[in-house]
């Protein structure tokens, strides 16, 4: 954990290193002073730069990638709104950009940047055709297209996953459950509200409290927090029992473990269904128009190389072998040269794939972020901004050496992998074994 929380507390540590007057955390850079502007300018800036000079541990993310093809389509996420309200999985970009994943179900007003309701998204963004013959990676997405005009996205909560997504998953009493996953029993969809979800029948699940129904002494409903609730009297109607404990409800301190109101597909339980017709407030999906750089095109076309659109928050390669060893018996590892070419948004290869990218990630949330990662920034805002701010060379120099400083101590704590890489097998090995 770190003790920077927001963008305000690293740029008051890079004021607190010039000796300036700090900026009102509450206001943060919208106040209207000169130093929140200074800070403010290039705060964004020097995050991104700072995160694409090295390959800082807390932001390196691994995802699996397809070559691109004739039916691939491109994943569409909305802007952010705080009147809508978004389901598990729906997928939204924020105010500067950044794309966020809901955690919860009925996700309304909490806004991305200012919540934990949220987690950043830093999948693909290219979203394949479903295929019956292919095994897919977590995190992977496609799409199924019933010819009628709709569609629906899932996107792979489990490596090997050989299930049709559009298939439902019986629910089984020795079967441990997880939070979002989607079961049927006695053709009804349930839906898991808590991980470690074991031996919960989910038809004795209470029902969601209705603000329309009359209960009686003793009945139980699940509250909006997910609780359960044992109505105190008979006539008990309109009664938000989050509200109304416990004059008019008792709150039995457990958790609801499923629902039947929920919204989203009936499908196989390891996948989440993250767009389509039930989500009108989820991702969307449009043509992938793009002129295939020279010499590349769709995976299909056994004659080109392959175009891979490189995922979300995509800010450098990292290296894909670190500290891989040698073999059991001493020998190389055996890791193949590659002809990764990025150009633009793309890879370009003649892999066929898929593909596992390691790449250093946007990542915007502070609280997510190495806290000597985020005194390497305040440094660097503090040597952007002494000359505006201080006028003092010997401040200037001072902040350069200090900055040096943290860049070391950030690769001593592993910070920063800075370690070795193998190499790929020479070719004169290779063409032996």
């Amino acid at each position: 954990m770190t003790a920077f929380r927001t963008p305000t507390d690293i740029g008051n540590r890079a004021l607190q290193h010039l000796g300036a007057k700090q900026i009102d955390p509450v206001l943060g850079f919208t106040e209207q002073s000169r130093n929140a502007k200074e800070v403010s300018s290039c705060y964004d800036k020097l995050r991104e730069a700072e995160l694409q000079r090295r390959n800082w541990t807390f932001a390196i993310r691994r995802q699996v990638l397809r070559a691109l093809d004739v039916n691939t389509m491109l994943l569409t996420p909305s802007l952010w709104q705080p009147g809508t309200t978004y389901f598990v999985g729906s997928i939204v970009a924020d105010q500067v950009g950044g794309l966020w994943i809901s955690k919860i179900p009925n996700n309304l007003g909490f806004d991305p940047l200012l919540t934990t309701v949220w987690r950043p998204y830093f999948g693909p963004l290219s979203v394949s055709l479903y295929d019956a013959t292919t095994t897919y990676s977590d995190g992977e997405l496609v799409y199924t297209a019933p010819g009628d005009g709709t569609y629906r996205v899932y996107q792979s909560t489990q490596s090997a996953n050989a299930d049709n997504p559009a298939t439902g998953t019986p629910y089984s009493a020795t079967t441990v459950y997880f939070k979002n996953q989607v079961v049927t029993l006695a053709s009804v969809p349930y839906m898991s509200l808590i991980d470690l979800n074991m031996g919960n029948t989910p038809s004795a699940a209470p029902l969601a409290w209705n603000p329309a129904t009359t209960y009686a002494l003793g009945n139980q409903v699940a509250g909006s927090d997910g609780v359960i609730y044992t109505s105190v009297a008979g006539g008990n109607i309109g009664n938000d029992p989050t509200l109304t404990a416990p004059i008019s409800w008792t709150n039995t301190g457990v958790l609801s473990p499923w629902t039947s109101v929920f919204v989203g597909g009936v499908g196989s339980a390891k996948w989440l269904q993250i767009g389509g017709k039930e989500f009108p407030s989820g991702v969307a999906l449009s043509t992938l128009n793009i002129v295939y750089p020279l010499g590349s095109g769709p995976v299909s076309q056994n004659s080109t190389r392959n175009a891979f659109l490189l995922p979300a928050g995509y800010l450098r390669k990292a290296p894909q072998n670190p500290k891989s060893g040698i073999g059991r018996v001493g020998g190389p590892t055996n890791i193949g040269y590659d002809d990764w070419l990025i150009e633009g948004e793309f890879i370009i290869t003649g892999d066929t794939g898929p593909i596992a990218l390691r790449f250093v990630a946007n990542i915007t949330d502070v609280s997510r972020m190495h806290t000597l990662f985020c005194e390497s920034v305040a440094v660097r805002i503090g040597y952007a901004i002494c000359d505006t701010i201080t006028q003092d060379k010997g401040q200037l120099q001072l902040m350069a050496k200090i900055y040096n400083e943290w860049k070391q101590e950030a690769a001593t704590f592993d910070g920063i992998e800075d370690g070795w890489a193998d190499s790929p097998q020479d070719d004169l090995i290779t063409v032996r074994l």
